[in-house]
C-alpha cells in the first residue's frame, strides 16, 4: 500500500506548514521587488501591488508557522519558547 494515503495529520500538517512557509518567503521577495521597481519608476499600481504579495507572503508565512505548532503538537511534542508567541 502507499504509505501517502496513511499520514498522519501531524504529517499533514508538517507539510503544508513547509509549502505555506516557502511560498511566504517567495511572496515577501516578490513584494519587495515589485515595490522597488514601482518606486524605480515612479508606477504607483506596481508599488501597490508589492505592498499586496508582501501581506500575502507575510498572512502566508504566519499560517505556515502555525501549521508547524499544530503539527508538533499533534506529534506529541511540546511548545518550545519560540512557539509561545
Amino acid at each position: 500500500m502507499d504509505n501517502k494515503n496513511h499520514r498522519t495529520p501531524a504529517e499533514v500538517a508538517a507539510e503544508a506548514s513547509v509549502e505555506h512557509t516557502g511560498k511566504g518567503v517567495l511572496n515577501q521577495v516578490k513584494g519587495n521587488i515589485k515595490e522597488a521597481w514601482g518606486t524605480l519608476t515612479d508606477n504607483p499600481k506596481t508599488k501597490l501591488e508589492g505592498k499586496m504579495d508582501r501581506l500575502k507572503g507575510r498572512a502566508q508565512e504566519t499560517l505556515g508557522r502555525l501549521e508547524g505548532k499544530e503539527a508538533r503538537l499533534e506529534s506529541g511534542g511540546d511548545l518550545d519558547d519560540t512557539d509561545r508567541r
